[in-house]
């Protein structure tokens, strides 16, 4: 093949792949036909010129290959930590990365709200056109407003292009009573039966004990211990697990609106972790079946593996 023939490939890849010209441009530039620039990147291809490498966001690398399976769930996203990125955004930016992946058009997405996913709306760009549902009610976690946990749905809504279903209510009431009357009005209501048909859900797990769960905050001391009392270790939108995943019925449900064990594993869930020194957290919620695709940190994923 002649030396300028060879050259011309390499100009036309570098001037599509790497600098984004299209293939009406570089037909413009280089005086061909479109046809023939189509034509000459597919040789480019072929002879070696351009090499493509995909990168699977879900391929955790050698080193963690066999945890997923060891956690019985689809995929691990092993979240390596750089100097220039804070964990929790990282965190939400590889779930972000999963979600277009899983959702269909006209398909139905579930949110939950964390200090992990407030930032998912940051790296939403490549979703199809979904309706969105809030899955649990609004709440807060030092730093930030309850405000904050309302705005994700409508920023994940604006995202996804379609109708959304907020849950303008608290996490938590103080009277099993008062939850039930919340319950009862026409739009909470309508909200809670749209977590009957997720496709997908995005949720974050959280260990049981300060500064690892945003619910536990919302209980009194009393209810704090009554709950480790009864054996929870994890908590995943309001719903408490024991180490075995079973539901830990604590007493407290009742007063919990949001989204229902049933209707969680009905969808496919796509889970954050950021609790690294806590993986019994994780190894709870997917022996619940609150997990399909986990994202967590490099520090959880060699945890679980040492645990499991």
């Amino acid at each position: 093949m002649a030396a300028d023939h060879l050259v011309l490939l390499a100009t036309l890849a570098t001037e599509h792949f790497k600098e984004g010209l299209s293939k009406v441009e570089l037909a413009r530039r280089h005086g061909v036909s479109r046809f023939q620039v189509a034509r000459l990147l597919d040789e480019a291809l072929e002879t070696g010129i351009v090499r493509i490498t995909i990168l699977d966001p879900t391929d955790p690398g050698p080193q963690f290959s066999g945890l997923h399976e060891a956690l019985g769930i689809n995929s691990v996203t092993v979240v390596p930590q750089r100097a220039t990125e804070l964990m929790r955004p990282a965190l939400a930016r590889h779930a972000a990365t999963l979600l277009p992946h899983r959702l269909h058009e006209g398909g139905r997405l579930g949110v939950a709200w964390s200090r992990t996913l407030m930032h998912l709306p940051d790296y939403l760009s490549d979703l199809p056109q979904v309706d969105v549902v809030q899955l649990v009610g609004a709440l807060s976690a030092p730093g930030t407003s309850t405000a904050a946990s309302s705005a994700l749905i409508h920023s994940v809504g604006a995202a996804a292009g379609g109708e959304v279903w907020p849950l303008p209510t608290p996490l938590i009431m103080d009277t099993a009573e008062s939850a039930a009357a919340l319950r009862g009005v026409a739009e909470v209501s309508a909200a809670l039966k749209a977590a009957d048909d997720l496709d997908v859900a995005v949720v974050a797990i959280g260990a049981w004990g300060p500064g690892t769960s945003t619910f536990w905050g919302r209980l009194n001391a009393e209810e704090q211990a009554q709950a480790q009392k009864g054996g929870v270790v994890s908590e995943c939108s309001g719903i408490l697990m024991d180490a075995d995943g079973e539901i830990a019925l604590s007493g407290m449900e009742d007063r919990v609106i949001g989204v229902r064990p049933e209707q969680l594993r009905r969808a496919h869930v796509v889970a954050v972790a950021a609790a690294v020194d806590h993986p019994e957290a994780v190894i709870a919620a997917a022996r619940a079946g609150f997990v399909d695709d986990l994202v967590v940190p490099t520090e959880l994923a060699a945890r679980l593996s040492e645990s499991l």
